[in-house]
């Protein structure tokens, strides 16, 4: 690996690691898609510590994924880019059927 693969890898899955650590906290959830431009109004129906515990938790491991995605792919390791990979879409999904299944804590 490079120098700049190696920056790359750290900066990207670092700052989403951070950013997951935050949303958690309930800090920059104005980057949020969708809910950055969602209604006052809609916004009050959704408990947004628990959502924002969720969505916290996904993004930082989608940060862990998007590390080994790109560790895999620069070292020409199909294994762990597959494992990386995988961890990202698996967040993504739960995150977006969890407050599906289960609308009472997510909703007030």
């Amino acid at each position: 690996m490079s120098i700049f693969e190696i920056v790359l890898t750290l900066i990207i899955s670092l700052g989403a690691v951070i950013w997951g650590v935050n949303i958690y906290n309930q800090k920059g959830t104005w980057f949020l898609a969708g809910w950055n431009t969602m209604r006052k109004e809609e916004k009050e129906t959704y408990n947004e510590e628990a959502m924002c515990h969720l969505f916290g938790r996904c993004v930082v491991f989608c940060g862990i994924g998007a590390f080994l995605l790109l560790y895999g792919s620069f070292n020409y390791n199909d294994v762990i880019l597959c494992i990386g990979l995988g961890i990202v879409a698996v967040m993504v999904i739960l995150s977006i059927i969890i407050p599906k299944i289960n609308p009472k804590k997510y909703r007030k």
